[in-house]
C-alpha cells in the first residue's frame, strides 16, 4: 500500500477532505430519515385517503404538497448538521453539496424499499413497478433537493449567515412541494 501523504490527513486550504465516514454519515442519516418517513407517510397517507373520500377535503393535497416536502426537507440534512455541527468538520461547498446529494439518495432508496413492501398485498408486478417508477423520480428529486440544502449549509458555514441555509431549504421545499403536486394533479 503507497505511503499516504499529507494531502490525506490534513485540511488544504483550510477545508477539511472528504473521507468515507463523512459519505457513510450522510447517506446513512439520509437512509435512516427515509425509512422513518415512508413509514409515517404511508401511516397517515393512508388516514388523509380515507378523510379525503369520506369529507371531500384536501387534507392529502396539503400533506403531499406541504407537509411532507417541510418534513423531509428538513429531515434529510441532518447527517449534514452532525458533520458541520457536532464534528466541526469544514468542507468546500462543492464537497457539501455532494454529501446532500448522498444524503438525498440514501432517503430516496429508503423510502422506496418501504413502499416496495407497502405495495405488496398488491402483487409484485405492483411491488416492482411502483419501486421502478418511483427510483426514476423520486431518488432523482431527493438527491437534486439535498444538494441545494447541502450547499445552504456550505454557504451558511463559509459566512455564517444561517439566512442562507434557510434560502437553499426553502428552495429546496418548494422543487419538492411543485414535483408532489404536478404528479398529484397527473
Amino acid at each position: 500500500m503507497a505511503d499516504r501523504g499529507p494531502a490525506d490527513t490534513e485540511p488544504v486550504d483550510g477545508y477539511d477532505i472528504l473521507k468515507r465516514p463523512h459519505y457513510l454519515i450522510a447517506a446513512g442519516i439520509g437512509a435512516i430519515s427515509g425509512l422513518i418517513a415512508a413509514f409515517g407517510e404511508t401511516l397517515y397517507i393512508g388516514v388523509a385517503a380515507v378523510t379525503l373520500i369520506v369529507s371531500g377535503s384536501l387534507f392529502t393535497l396539503a400533506l403531499t404538497v406541504a407537509i411532507a416536502p417541510l418534513v423531509e426537507e428538513s429531515a434529510k440534512p441532518l447527517g449534514l448538521l452532525l458533520l458541520k455541527e457536532d464534528q466541526r468538520m469544514r468542507f468546500d461547498l462543492p464537497s457539501w453539496a455532494l454529501l446532500g446529494s448522498l444524503a438525498g439518495i440514501g432517503f430516496g432508496f429508503a423510502e422506496n424499499v418501504v413502499y416496495f413492501f407497502a405495495a405488496l398485498p398488491y402483487g409484485l408486478t405492483v411491488s416492482f413497478s411502483l419501486l421502478f417508477m418511483r427510483s426514476l423520480l423520486t431518488v432523482p428529486l431527493h438527491a437534486m433537493t439535498t444538494t441545494i440544502t447541502g450547499f445552504g449549509i456550505g454557504l451558511w458555514q463559509k459566512s455564517q449567515n444561517t439566512r442562507l441555509l434557510l434560502i437553499c431549504l426553502g428552495i429546496a421545499m418548494i422543487i419538492h412541494g411543485s414535483m408532489n403536486l404536478l404528479a398529484s394533479l397527473v
